[in-house]
């Protein structure tokens, strides 16, 4: 298969059932309208989706900062 040529569900996974694929597409298209949903509600909000940083913590998180211990460390 040449680079940059698409691929499909059936490609991926030769082993599914008609059935088992028709459900992993329909998985995939339930993820990829949560991914759009997410990216529309980013950019509403004034995020740069292409910014490298999009996920940094200085990013107006909403969660506060929490101290998380490590429960393996030996005091």
């Amino acid at each position: 298969m040449e680079q940059n040529q698409p691929i499909n569900l059936r490609q991926i996974y030769p082993h599914f059932t008609d059935e088992e694929l028709e459900l992993a597409e329909a998985n995939l298209e339930r993820y990829l309208a949560v991914m759009v949903q997410i990216a529309e509600r980013l950019r509403g909000e004034g995020y740069d989706l292409t910014a490298p940083n999009l996920t940094s913590p200085e990013m107006n998180a909403s969660i506060p900062d929490a101290k998380v211990e490590n429960p393996t460390k030996e005091n």
